[in-house]
């Protein structure tokens, strides 16, 4: 998974030299139906459009890697990614996350902005 936050990280700090390299590298491996997805997107939508806040896939891009973020209990990328987004859709796994965790700042955080609460069964 380490290469799927590196692609997102080449979309956060608009690096398409690195992403090229990254998808050199995918293509050489097996790769997981999350970084070829992240590459579609990337293919479809162009760093700077996925990179610029309130487009609709920045949105789907950074949620996407919240989530995984979240589940591989990665603080610095989460923590980024919600101070980056306006509004933020939270599983109940992921408030879970955030209450035993005890991490005040980014509960507070979340108080803060848009949140919204996915219901996924």
């Amino acid at each position: 998974m380490a290469i799927f936050y590196c692609l997102f990280f080449c979309i956060y700090y608009r690096n398409p030299d690195l992403v090229e390299f990254l998808r050199s590298y995918v293509y050489k491996t097996e790769g997981y139906p999350k970084i070829a997805r992240l590459l579609e997107m990337i293919d479809i939508n162009g760093l700077d459009r996925l990179r610029t806040i309130g487009e609709p896939m920045n949105a789907i891009t950074y949620h996407m890697v919240f989530y995984q973020a979240i589940d591989d209990d990665l603080r610095v990328v989460y923590s980024s990614i919600l101070r980056q987004l306006r509004m933020i859709q939270l599983r109940d796994a992921d408030a879970i996350h955030f209450l035993t965790k005890r991490d005040y700042e980014l509960i507070r955080l979340t108080f803060q902005k848009i949140t919204a609460k996915l219901n996924l069964t």
